[in-house]
């Protein structure tokens, strides 16, 4: 669940809808409440869901 989160986040940060950062904030805490054990795995993660997003831009209406 958090690959895909990190995904769709990706590919708002694409298309300009939000920054890298505040979706890296946003998920980051997201992970922490659901797993506070594994930080460093969770980074891993939302860094590649973020990075495959980013490849297909998100408009508000879906895929652009």
């Amino acid at each position: 669940k958090l690959n895909r989160a990190a995904y769709t986040a990706g590919g708002l940060v694409a298309a300009g809808h939000v920054t890298e950062d505040q979706a890296v904030r946003a998920l980051r805490a997201a992970a922490g409440l659901a797993r506070p054990d594994q930080e460093r795995r969770s980074l891993a993660i939302i860094r590649g869901g973020l990075g495959a997003g980013r490849l297909r831009p998100l408009a508000l209406g879906g895929r652009a």
